[in-house]
């Protein structure tokens, strides 16, 4: 993907990328350096244009793509050369080396469940961020406790850099796929 910091057409070339991928279009005025004025918002995430890549995100984590959609996408062969798989150009966590879902990008959803399980096991301790007590463990740890089976959690990947057109296709289509299936659930 282009550079788009400082360019005076970023936003034109912002709807373009989104149209490709099939993204609805919000106005949004932007706050960093690329300047656009439309962002992308499929269900609960939203989709940002950074210089070279996209930062798509949900704020909510429980609102995030389970792990096993993830790691599917994650492992899936690329479309156009496969030597590559889309987890290189849809990087969890946004992580620049492009970890699975399994080994960073997949965070638990925090709550007393999540303390109880980590006091059984015999990694709680606290933190205070801003007045609010967290348990102070790094998603690294997390996944690894629960890869070595020490940890059963329900996992989601709440943010993705993507670096290409077809890595936002692809995402956008995952995407879409899992909103809708999670929407036919819920009504019945």
């Amino acid at each position: 993907m282009k550079n788009l910091a400082g360019d005076n057409d970023a936003n034109r070339l912002v709807r373009e990328e989104l149209f490709l991928a099939g993204i609805p279009m919000e106005y949004e005025q932007s706050k960093g350096e690329v300047p656009y004025k439309t962002i992308g918002r499929i269900g609960s995430w939203t989709f940002h244009r950074a210089w070279y890549y996209w930062i798509v995100s949900v704020s909510k984590d429980e609102k995030g793509l389970p792990l096993d959609i993830a790691m599917e996408m994650h492992l899936r062969k690329h479309p156009t050369d496969d030597k590559r798989i889309m987890g290189e150009s849809i990087r969890s966590g946004g992580h620049a080396s492009s970890p699975s879902p399994d080994e960073y990008g997949a965070q638990p959803f925090y709550d007393e469940d999540l303390n109880d399980r980590l006091k059984e096991i015999g990694e709680y301790k606290e933190v205070i961020f801003n007045g609010t007590t967290y348990p102070d463990i790094t998603v690294g740890k997390i996944s690894q406790l629960c890869n070595e089976g020490k940890l059963k959690v329900k996992r989601y990947v709440n943010c993705y850099h993507v670096d290409d057109q077809i890595g936002l296709n692809v995402l956008a289509n995952v995407l879409k796929k899992f909103y809708h299936i999670y929407q036919l659930k819920t009504k019945s």
